[in-house]
């Protein structure tokens, strides 16, 4: 399911990358190749912004969302609702709408990999926040690799793949083992995936997840909707 809204450009900024939703149609640019010219001229500009935001230095009456401490069905379990990362917000707030009544884990596999556990009456219960792939691979300066490939394999003969197996294995148990968690204590969960590196997860995985490529956008339209 998606939301659109005609004439009104949804930006998403991340760590890594710039993703916008404008009239049903959806582009992703790398950061160091963006730049304002190749938005398309709107209405109005809601902005989910986790990265650097003066990527959009010169783009007027642009409205950056922050999070809140309800939003329909959704209540945060934060003490600070504020601090709740606003793409966790945004992805948690379109889950409950697309998958109503349904308790949810929403994993965010990113720059960063976030858990966020949500039950069926919206009530978020917290999260975990943990270095992503690429993260991982750059957090050793003796071993550092800007490698994407995910192999899990065992073992390895060589420091090059011993890095990229090792940091591979540890991304998929960390994730292996929250959805286990869960599971556990609450056997009617849906799992949901979103992020960059979501497809990729999602066929090592050794559970079943829906994977939902623009959660955040999609969660951004909802936000924006409420505001007319």
């Amino acid at each position: 399911m998606a939301f659109h809204l005609h004439n009104i450009l949804l930006i998403d900024i991340g760590n890594t990358a710039v993703k916008w939703q404008f009239n049903g149609s959806h582009t992703r640019v790398l950061i160091p190749d963006f730049n304002i010219d190749l938005l398309p001229k709107s209405d109005k500009v809601f902005v989910s912004c986790v990265g650097d935001k003066t990527v959009l230095k010169g783009l007027s009456k642009a409205v950056f969302v922050k999070s809140q401490a309800q939003f329909s069905r959704f209540k945060s379990a934060y003490k600070v609702p504020e601090n709740l990362g606003v793409d966790r917000f945004l992805a948690m707030i379109s889950a409950i709408e697309q998958l109503p009544n349904q308790a949810l884990l929403i994993i965010d596999a990113g720059s960063a990999l976030t858990f966020d556990l949500v039950r069926e009456n919206g009530e978020h219960q917290g999260g975990l926040i943990m270095p992503g792939l690429g993260v991982l691979r750059r957090s050793f300066t003796q071993f550092e690799s800007h490698s994407k490939i995910l192999t899990l394999a065992p073992l390895a003969n060589n420091t090059e793949d011993a890095w990229a197996f090792g940091t591979g294995n540890m991304l998929m148990g960390a994730i292996n083992t929250q959805i286990d968690a869960h599971l556990e204590q609450q056997g009617d969960l849906k799992i949901i995936l979103t992020g960059g590196d979501a497809k990729m997860i999602a066929y090592r995985l050794a559970h079943l997840v829906e994977i939902k490529e623009n959660l955040v956008l999609d969660g951004l339209a909802l936000y924006a909707q409420s505001c007319n």
